[in-house]
């Protein structure tokens, strides 16, 4: 099974430039967006940074109902 696993694209990050010159950030899984920055960001390091502080803090992000606070 970890040799499967280990075969298996992992999800990836791309930090793409808008027509306005702003940076986004996109995650990708096997063609798939799973999620997108609602924010633009000034510099490509910007979006970067904030792509560093999800991959950090994102292993205790919970679930809540669309409801909650």
């Amino acid at each position: 099974m970890a040799a499967l696993l280990d075969r298996m694209p992992r999800p990836t990050f791309r930090i793409i430039e808008t027509d306005a010159g702003e940076f986004r950030w996109r995650l990708h899984d096997d063609g798939t967006v799973l999620a997108t920055s609602g924010d633009a960001y000034p510099t490509r390091q910007a979006a970067a940074r904030r792509i560093q502080r999800l991959k950090r803090v994102l292993p205790e992000a919970g679930i809540a109902a669309a409801d909650s606070p």
